[in-house]
């Protein structure tokens, strides 16, 4: 394998996975802390199913809304003009799901079994939409297998301005994010602005979801939003800790997804999640015997 002719042409894909497993689980470390790590699990299918929804309404939105002056086939080839179109989609699906979870959630009940409900109908969903469209059936077919080796420029700038805004926030409001999420009722008494606080944090998820749905895939958000914080969290004695080595754990659980899959030709998006699978196993065995 000559890695310096596979850096010139997947070096944007690589970048894109290393950026992913450096911030997204700063994210799943903030859903973790409000026990909701099955949004994790949800919200990037939802992504999912906003993209092959795209798909269908494009020849309907070309002709009666316009994607600049693009026609179809044009905006189907037009890398620029559907990365905006199709995230505008995704964008729609995953905040229009958060918000139904979350006002679900209030009302009480199971939250597992709300997510599994969404989960599995955005599954179907996203089957039946990519159906109505070829080409929207191939794209959304090797995204959900994790095929993200065709990340272009702009895609890289989109994921690296959202992800980039993420973390900023996330670093800035932690300590709001953090007794927020445990108290609700102190923060009031506290003076924190409780609603504005959880729409922040509802907006960064929602735009994280959504800007890497769709350039890294749904698999690589699963894993991302997931492992980290559960295998970090037995070592992580402080928040600043404890989002240090969850974003250290999904960047080396990247790069050895990277390794893996260019040296024995597989997908990215799985070899990343089944690296961090690896380290998730490594880092319990490791706390259960210092636990001894």
């Amino acid at each position: 394998m000559d890695w310096g002719l596979t850096l010139e042409l997947f070096g944007l894909s690589i970048c894109a996975a290393l950026i992913a497993g450096a911030v997204v689980p700063l994210v799943g470390c903030s859903l973790y802390l409000r026990r909701t790590s099955f949004y994790g699990l949800a919200l990037p299918q939802l992504a999912a199913c906003g993209v092959a929804c795209g798909f269908a309404a494009m020849p309907w939105w070309v002709d009666h809304v316009g994607i600049g002056d693009l026609d179809l086939l044009a905006a189907m080839e037009d890398t620029h003009a559907a990365m905006n179109y199709h995230l505008g989609w995704a964008s729609l699906f995953t905040f229009g799901g958060l918000g139904l979870l979350v006002a679900l959630g209030r009302r009480g009940g199971s939250e597992v079994a709300r997510v599994a409900a969404a989960f599995v109908i955005a599954s179907a969903a996203t089957v039946l939409f990519a159906h109505q469209s070829p080409t929207g059936e191939i794209f959304v077919s090797e995204l959900l297998r994790g095929e993200i080796l065709a990340v272009g420029p702009h895609e890289l700038e989109t994921l690296g301005a959202c992800l980039g805004l993420a973390a900023i926030l996330l670093l800035w409001l932690q300590n709001d994010f953090l007794i927020v999420s445990y108290d609700r009722e102190s923060a009031r008494v506290l003076g924190k602005r409780v609603i504005a606080l959880e729409l922040t944090l509802a907006g960064i998820v929602g735009a994280t979801v959504a800007a890497g749905t769709m350039t890294v895939g749904p698999v690589v958000l699963f894993g991302l939003l997931v492992l980290p914080p559960i295998a970090v969290r037995p070592w992580a004695g402080t928040m600043n800790r404890f989002l240090g080595l969850a974003a250290a754990f999904g960047t080396l659980g990247s790069a050895l997804g990277i390794w893996s899959s260019f040296a024995w030709d597989l997908p990215l998006g799985p070899c990343v999640v089944l690296a961090c699978g690896a380290l998730l196993a490594l880092s319990w065995g490791a706390a259960r015997w210092r636990a001894r």
